[in-house]
């Protein structure tokens, strides 16, 4: 027993079993992530000056700091066509756990080839998840219906997310005209905010 005393009072004095903190690579939330330009790119591409944005709600703690601000705006999209779009935006710094595995879990893709029973698919079977390469440690694009569309990154403990919902209103007098195919016209696809969507997070990521 004496002999078992010890060996345990050793380990505990060496950090055996001890789990490192993840690395935040020196990110910490000093404002507003929808503050000053930190989401230029985004409202650039949505083509509109005008727009407006909730005040960020800020948690802090020993295990994890967050932050989470919301911007509307409204603009043309295309001939006939308005939109209204919902940004999300949510800064997350884990200090003890390590965010890698739910981070993977969170955003895999959920089809045929997985197992039905699972638990931990949190993605509706429409959406499509799209690795996006050189960016952190890892990012995904999920697509969902066309106007529902995140982007998350992971870099170390820091996870950043920002989703773009949005709600189309055709403005012409009448039905909405057929396509060449004879199915309704549809305005440009929400694709086009890919490359501002991916621009935005690395300003956020710098900010």
């Amino acid at each position: 027993m004496a002999t078992s005393m010890a060996w345990a009072l050793t380990l505990q004095g060496i950090g055996y079993g001890d789990v490192s903190p993840p690395d935040l690579h020196h990110y910490r939330i000093a404002e507003s992530p929808c503050s000053g330009d930190n989401l230029k790119p985004l409202t650039d591409a949505l083509g509109t000056s005008r727009f407006e944005v909730t005040p960020a709600v800020t948690r802090t703690g020993s295990v994890l700091d967050q932050a989470q601000c919301v911007l509307t705006a409204q603009a043309p999209v295309g001939t006939h066509w308005h939109a209204s779009y919902a940004v999300t935006v949510t800064v997350e710094l884990h200090k003890k756990t390590n965010p890698a595995p739910e981070f993977e879990d969170r955003n895999r893709p959920h089809g045929p080839n997985l197992d039905p029973d699972s638990s931990t698919a949190a993605i509706d079977e429409t959406d499509r998840v799209v690795p996006v390469p050189d960016l952190g440690d890892k990012a995904y694009l999920l697509v969902g219906n066309e106007l529902d569309q995140t982007l998350t990154v992971l870099q170390g403990g820091a996870v950043f997310t920002i989703g773009v919902d949005a709600y189309e209103q055709w403005t012409g007098s009448g039905e909405v005209p057929p396509d060449v195919n004879g199915y309704p016209q549809q305005p440009p696809s929400m694709s086009r905010l890919h490359p501002a969507l991916i621009a935005t997070i690395r300003r956020l990521m710098s900010a």
